[in-house]
């Protein structure tokens, strides 16, 4: 049996992980050769981890098309940065850099362990520290066996390696820049909760945080917040921009388990004060959410658990992830009892809009991930009983997500108004901006959808309330404003865009219906005017191997279409549509999309007989032009919204932690001047 290099480092660095494990659970606080010795062995076991990446790494830059990972996601004539990408765009080979990234994390962590101060502190912290290294090692040999389960580094067989000369090609879908960012980013947020969820479990064994720790958790948990926002974002743009669906979002199984690590972790950030502290466990039960949310993500994409353009095919990954997460859950519980402390306590004060303000934001959210993981499980759930389960539609979770996404919006608004207005003048504000809403829904305006009109003069209520609060406390104390502040308000202010821009440009876009078209030839639709030019064909200049018939094939062929003019209301537009046939993967096609003020114009080109053949011969290295094809034009408002309020909440939560790292510095520094003195 062919073992490749990269598979025997990464069992290498699993055996050494086994191995740290022992030494630091038969160490002493005071061993100082025995904790030195499981140093070396966490290191040269991160440094195989590495290894192992950057031979698969190599395997794609060097076309090495004896492994299936890289014959089914490569080709010799694709692109090196696409190649460099590969390892994490795969079923395999995305656990094995999951795995990667969060060694880094690791390791730089054990690297930069903190010097303690007297020799009490010192043995406590060496306490707490050789827990968090047997609970990290433990994760990550199972992420290593993982790897193995479904290993990236599998050879295809002796016969067939000698006919492989050239890869399948990567799927086009995924031929992006954003494939190169996308699933980096969200898996960067992916490692840094693992990370905080260790620091948690440790916390819980043995006996709480110390305030250095309490504070390293903090920063974890905002570069995780950060990542995963960013990671969502990023993949509603890939689909809006690049993969021409026509909408950034659909509510795929796949897309809807990333949003749950999100949620959970921002009604983590909405606790109140109490239960931040020692007194409940209700902070730890959250994080264990946010861990069991990603556990779960993780599983439906690289388990096949469910059918989804994101997921990839069944594999034993699933199951395994699954019944990882259900041993995480009883551990979870076996030290929250032995910890004896409440899950939950209701110390809401019922006089205070602040404190009735952060229970309804961590509550409605905590809703907000029941529903969307209730709508991705039943599917799941169907399908063990039933050959032909259940499939969960939009309209449930737009209906059922709505109420309680305008609880949130009412408890921002709260926590933003709550220095200058009482409890029960703000409730009779709050009845009063709904009345508002009852009587827009009724006349059905601005928008044809009565559950948007009612819910916008909350948001834009909400919205004045945030900038008004942000610039009431700027003019009292314009030096004094700290980081915290500035990012809290960001981001409660770019959430309060994104939702403008959701409701309106979802309820009032409009679309023209298919309309066939021929190439030099002018079209109506939707108040414009479009002048099409003539095809352009062209075929790729890299070559694929088709299993279908068995010999090398151009990787597509393609069809172009210049849109010379676009006449809207006195403005003029231009650009192209491509239309693409990939001879392993069908077809694909890109928009034009022209940004204006007002919204969007999404035009799309669909494939007719004729478009389809010209493809098809151009493959075969014949040019015949089509006869006509079917054009769709779409207008969407006040998209821009969207991708503005995407930007602030970015740099909200870049704010907030950064802000982190400065409290970090001036505490540090604060302590280390009491030390001296």
């Amino acid at each position: 049996m062919e073992v490749e290099m990269g598979e025997l480092f990464i069992i290498l660095a699993g055996i050494l992980l086994v191995f740290d494990f022992v030494l630091l659970s038969k160490a002493k606080t005071k061993d100082k050769k025995k904790l030195e010795c499981a140093f070396y062995t966490s290191a040269i076991a991160c440094a195989l981890v590495v290894a192992s990446y950057l031979s698969l790494t190599w395997a794609f830059v060097s076309d090495n098309f004896s492994l299936s990972e890289v014959y089914t996601y490569s080709s010799s004539g694709l692109a090196i940065w696409y190649k460099l990408g590969d390892p994490w765009i795969g079923a395999s080979g995305s656990m094995l850099f999951l795995t990667f990234l969060f060694t880094i994390v690791y390791f730089v962590y054990r690297f930069k362990e903190p010097e303690p101060g007297s020799e009490l502190e010192a043995e406590k912290r060496s306490t707490f520290h050789i827990t968090l290294y047997k609970t990290t090692d433990a994760f990550l040999i199972f992420f290593i066996l993982l790897v193995l389960l479904h290993s990236p580094f599998e050879h295809f067989p002796m016969s067939m390696q000698t006919v492989l000369t050239e890869g399948a090609g990567l799927n086009p879908l995924l031929q992006t820049f954003w494939v190169l960012i996308h699933p980096p980013v969200i898996f960067l947020g992916y490692a840094f909760v693992f990370f905080a969820f260790a620091l948690t479990l440790t916390g819980m064994i043995t006996g709480g945080l110390e305030e250095r720790e309490r504070r390293t958790l903090k920063r974890s948990l905002y570069a995780a917040w950060l990542f995963l926002a960013l990671g969502i974002a990023l993949g509603g743009w890939w689909s809006y921009e690049v993969l021409g669906w026509g909408g950034y979002w659909s509510w795929d199984p796949v897309e809807t388990a990333s949003l749950l690590p999100w949620l959970a972790l921002t009604a983590y950030f909405h606790l109140s004060p109490k239960s931040s502290r020692d007194e409940n466990m209700t902070g730890e039960f959250t994080l264990l959410l946010t861990f069991l949310a990603i556990i779960f993500s993780t599983a439906l994409t690289r388990g096949g658990l469910l059918e989804s353009v994101h997921a990839f095919g069944r594999s034993p990954v699933g199951p395994a992830l699954m019944l990882f997460a259900a041993g995480i859950l009883f551990f979870f519980f076996y030290l929250y009892r032995k910890a004896k402390k409440p899950l939950y306590t209701f110390d809401v004060d019922s006089s205070s809009l602040s404190s009735v303000s952060l229970v309804i934001a961590y509550w409605s959210l905590i809703f907000l991930m029941i529903i969307c993981f209730l709508g991705d499980a039943a599917p799941i759930i169907g399908g063990l009983f039933s050959e032909n389960p259940m499939t969960t539609s939009p309209d449930f979770y737009n209906k059922w997500c709505f109420p309680f996404t305008l609880a949130f919006v009412v408890a921002l608004a709260g926590c933003n108004a709550s220095a200058y207005i009482e409890l029960k003048k703000y409730i009779g504000l709050i009845f009063a901006v709904l009345g508002v809403g009852v009587v827009l829904a009724w006349l059905g305006q601005p928008t044809p959808n009565p559950l948007a009109n009612f819910g916008l003069p909350l948001i834009l209520v909400a919205g004045f309330t945030i900038a008004h609060n942000f610039a009431r406390v700027l003019r009292r104390s314009a030096k004094k404003s700290s980081t915290r502040l500035w990012g809290k308000t960001i981001v409660h202010f770019a959430i309060i865009l994104i939702l403008i821009g959701v409701l309106v440009s979802s309820t009032t876009e409009t679309e023209s219906g298919f309309i066939l078209a021929k190439p030099n030839s002018t079209i109506e639709a939707l108040g414009m005017e479009i002048e099409l030019n003539d095809f352009t064909i062209s075929t790729s200049t890299g070559s694929v191997y088709s299993a279908q018939h068995r010999f090398l094939l151009p990787e597509y062929s393609a069809l172009k279409m210049d849109v010379t003019s676009i006449k809207d209301a006195g403005d003029v537009h231009q650009g192209a549509m491509w239309t693409k046939y990939y001879a392993n993967h069908g077809a694909v096609s890109e928009p034009l999309i022209i940004s204006t003020l007002t919204g969007d114009i999404y035009i799309y080109m669909q494939s007719t007989k004729s478009s389809s053949d010209s493809l098809l011969y151009a493959l075969m290295g014949q040019k015949v032009q089509p006869e006509n094809f079917i054009v769709s034009v779409k207008r969407i408002p006040l998209i821009g919204f969207i991708w503005t309020g995407i930007l602030l909440l970015g740099l909200g939560m870049a704010v907030l932690l950064a802000g982190e790292f400065v409290n970090t510095g001036e505490s540090n520094r604060r302590v280390h001047r009491e030390r001296r003195e």
